[in-house]
């Protein structure tokens, strides 16, 4: 019998498409300037970047800020280690813009409806209220509820902002399983007291992040093959 209320969702690479709504402009920026650029790497170094740039708001290494800011940061510590590749600042937006126009994978919106029949389905991002806000509406997706942590006293993968999300909820940690495909949130939504489900990741969506725990399945209460699956073993 399952004793939660609500789902919360991770969605950057969990959910959302990012490379391939990144990945292209990229690629047309390299053309652009006939730069011999790496497009698939570059992505996923700035997905790393974005990472790295997170970890210094954690050490208080630069000031509070929203994912927008920390993307921007990113790309411009990035950029600065490829010389092949020089853009202003209206190309920088461009690329910058692709975060706000993900997609999500083809079997999740069916599964979002589901889900929602029988629980409160909510979102809970390190990405900014506007990235989320606009990529569900490119997506054609409703949530119940959406936060972001950019309103909370702390980024994930640090507990406060499970015991947050799920306060804003009405919620305890353990009325809650949260959702992701990586290893790492889910170990730390766990340790705040939530119920936890591992979906595995899309092939090559996301990169490899040194030190990331290897999946194993007995750390959590659910494994799904895929949002589908997920449904099925949550009886949606």
């Amino acid at each position: 019998m399952l004793d939660f209320k609500a789902l919360l969702f991770d969605v950057g690479g969990s959910v959302f498409n990012w490379k391939d709504a990144v990945a292209p402009l990229i690629r047309q920026k390299a053309e652009k300037y006939s730069a011999a650029v790496d497009v698939e790497a570059f992505a996923m170094k700035w997905r790393v970047g974005m990472f790295v740039v997170l970890a210094r708001l954690h050490r208080n290494e630069i000031p509070h800020c929203n994912m927008d800011d920390m993307l921007a940061i990113a790309l411009d510590d990035l950029l600065a280690e490829t010389p092949a590749l020089t853009l202003d600042e209206v190309d920088k937006a461009d690329l910058l813009q692709g975060w706000h126009q993900m997609d999500v994978w083809q079997e999740f919106p069916e599964a979002l409806e589901r889900l929602k029949s029988k629980f409160t389905v909510g979102i809970l991002s390190v990405l900014s209220l506007a990235i989320l806000v606009d990529s569900n509406k490119y997506a054609g997706v409703a949530w119940d509820a959406v936060i972001s942590c950019e309103f909370l006293s702390k980024y994930k993968q640090q507990p406060e902002s499970y015991l947050e999300g799920a306060a804003l909820l009405g919620l305890k940690p353990s009325e809650i399983c949260f959702v992701a495909v990586h290893p790492s949130d889910l170990l730390a939504a766990k340790g705040t007291g939530m119920h936890t489900a591992f979906v595995t990741p899309k092939k090559d969506s996301e990169p490899e992040f040194t030190g990331t725990p290897a999946h194993n399945p007995d750390d959590f209460d659910f494994n799904a093959a895929d949002y589908t699956d997920l449904c099925d073993k949550l009886g949606c």
